[in-house]
Parts: structure tokens; sequence; C-alpha cells
């Protein structure tokens, strides 16, 4: 079965003003969620920060007027298809090590003395 991706933004950092824009979008901070299909759907994420360029006057987008999907756009862009591959192969195996975990983590038997 096909895993699912998708972008979440969690918030952007911006300059209160630049240039003589207001709030300019410089870091996105998202979550890339994995998640398998069928009747227990298993679901992995990642994390991070992308830093975008700062916008020329005539590219700007109000920031009222910003969506999700705009936004999902400039980290698409900046990322690059050869890292959104190399996330959705760890959010892959995460899924897998999840659904058949291979590796445990137990806690070391108490002995009294």
């Amino acid at each position: 079965m096909a895993n699912t991706y998708n972008f979440k933004i969690n918030a952007v950092d911006c300059h209160t003003n630049q240039d003589g824009l207001e709030k300019v979008v410089y870091n996105v901070h998202w979550s890339y969620l994995g998640t398998s299909e069928g009747e227990e759907p298993v679901t992995a994420s990642i994390i991070g920060v992308e830093s975008v360029d700062a916008p020329s006057a005539e590219s700007f987008t109000a920031f009222e007027s910003l969506t999700e999907d705009i936004v999902i756009g400039w980290i698409e862009a900046k990322m690059g298809e050869e890292r959104i591959q190399s996330m959705k192969d760890s959010l892959d195996a995460q899924i897998q090590e999840k659904a058949a975990p291979t590796k445990v983590t137990l806690q070391l038997p108490v002995t009294e003395e």
C-alpha cells in the first residue's frame, strides 16, 4: 500500500517591516506527515524550519492574503524534489517500524540487594 504525505504549516516568523513591506515571512515552521493506508493507519512526522527568500515588491503577498497552500509552495520549491523524496523515504521507514517494530526499549529488571 502507498503512504500519503502532506505538509502542515505550524507558524511563520515575520519581519515587522522590511524594505517598506509589512509582515514579511522569513522562516516557515512546518511538519511533514506520512500516513499509511488501511484499517488502522499509522502516521509518522518530521518537523523543521525552512528559511524563505525576501520577496521583491512585485512578488510580495500580503500576510493577510497568505494561505497554507501558498506557503507550502514556497518551501517545496526551496527544498527541491530530492530532499522531499528523502523525507518521504524517512517517513516510510518510520511507518514501517511502527507497524512492525524491529527494536524495543526495555528497562532492566530491578534487583534488590
